[in-house]
């Protein structure tokens, strides 16, 4: 990777350095320069693959021994094919990968028999008890020979530590840890540069609301948030006759015993005030809950000019909402259902904008 990127450095300084201070009489001397270069990148080519090709196998000095304990617990793969008894041999491995530890062949000579079983980090091999050496061979690592230094018995164990000696396997594991970090940290470049600005969002809103009487009312409502945050709002319909009365009636219209004269005019008042509490959801999506005040008034005038209330149809008291709010951008929808003492239910619908600080 450094070497790629010095080449690269390298071709840029000699392309400014050629168009500073070159004429055209020199562009043959910078022609043999950059084939020179190309040159480097032949060599180095080369080199890296001979570094590969050199790369030599080998058996741990003093690491091949007896484990007492260890024996052919395979049912399977107890004899050879002239039910000789097999000793088991478990190969451990340095500076091999798990790819090429699959790819290691194992030979012996023309008596004795092996089978392999690969194992996570070494091979165990199924051998001829009577075996005097064992070649291990790979396509890409060479191979080497080693001769046993003592006579094996039947159904015991036995280990031995096999080496890759080249310094390959610990490039690629640079290189390969070299491209995870890099792409770690372009992956959190992607995350920076797509993720959500940090701030505190304000917003404010239109809102129209229809209840359950039938009346409409609007207002507007305003906030502020983070991941939790708050808002206020005030709601009406601009109709402030019924905030008090002089009589009240039920649906029979009946004060009492007494039936007034009524002269046909009707007042709804409606007047919500109320603050809550916002939550963010999601980055899109947030939930908000408010309590307030509410007045939710239905009251008929008499002749006389008295107002007289219609106590089945009115509330006046707690105002409790439950909505959530959508923003896209600088769009923000949001949409409540709110009650007045549980006896007047409203819905309410919200345009607006939302902008980040």
């Amino acid at each position: 990777m450094r070497n790629a990127l010095g080449f690269d450095r390298e071709l840029s300084c000699l392309w400014l350095w050629v168009v500073e201070n070159l004429g055209p009489n020199n562009w043959f001397t910078v022609f043999f320069r950059i084939l020179n270069m190309k040159r480097y990148i032949v060599l180095f080519v080369v080199l890296f693959f001979s570094v590969c090709a050199n790369a030599q196998l080998e058996v741990k000095t003093d690491s091949f021994k007896e484990v007492p304990g260890f024996v052919n617990i395979n049912l399977d793969i107890q004899s050879d094919d002239n039910d000789v008894p097999y000793a088991v041999v478990k190969v451990k491995t340095e500076n091999i990968n798990d790819k090429q530890r699959r790819e290691l062949l194992f030979q012996g000579d023309a008596a004795t028999f092996i089978e392999c079983e690969y194992k996570v980090g070494e091979v165990w091999l199924y051998l001829t008890y009577k075996a005097s050496y064992l070649k291990i061979s790979h396509p890409d690592l060479s191979s080497t020979e080693f001769w046993f230094p003592f006579d094996m018995e039947p159904k015991k164990g036995y280990e031995l530590t096999l080496v890759n000696k080249s310094d390959s396997n610990i490039v690629q594991e640079q290189l390969k840890n070299r491209i995870e970090e890099l792409e770690t940290i372009n992956q959190e470049m992607q995350n920076e540069i797509t993720k959500e600005p940090k701030g505190i969002t304000n917003f404010i809103t239109l809102n129209a609301a229809y209840n359950s009487l039938g009346d409409l009312s609007y207002g507007l409502t305003y906030g502020s948030y983070k991941k939790y945050g708050w808002f206020v709002s005030a709601m009406t319909n601009f109709d402030f006759n019924g905030f008090s009365s002089d009589y009240e009636c039920d649906d029979n219209l009946m004060v009492g015993d007494y039936y007034p004269d009524y002269n046909g005019t009707e007042y709804h008042t409606n007047l919500s005030i109320m603050a809550g509490f916002i939550y963010k959801i999601a980055k899109p999506l947030t939930l908000k809950i408010g309590a307030g005040y509410g007045v939710r008034n239905t009251v008929y005038e008499t002749t006389n000019n008295q107002l007289v209330k219609n106590k089945d149809v009115s509330a006046t008291g707690l105002d409790i909402s439950l909505g959530a709010m959508y923003k896209v951008g600088k769009f923000v929808v949001t949409l409540d259902a709110v009650t007045t003492n549980f006896k007047v239910f409203e819905a309410r619908l919200g345009l607006g904008l939302g902008f980040l600080r």
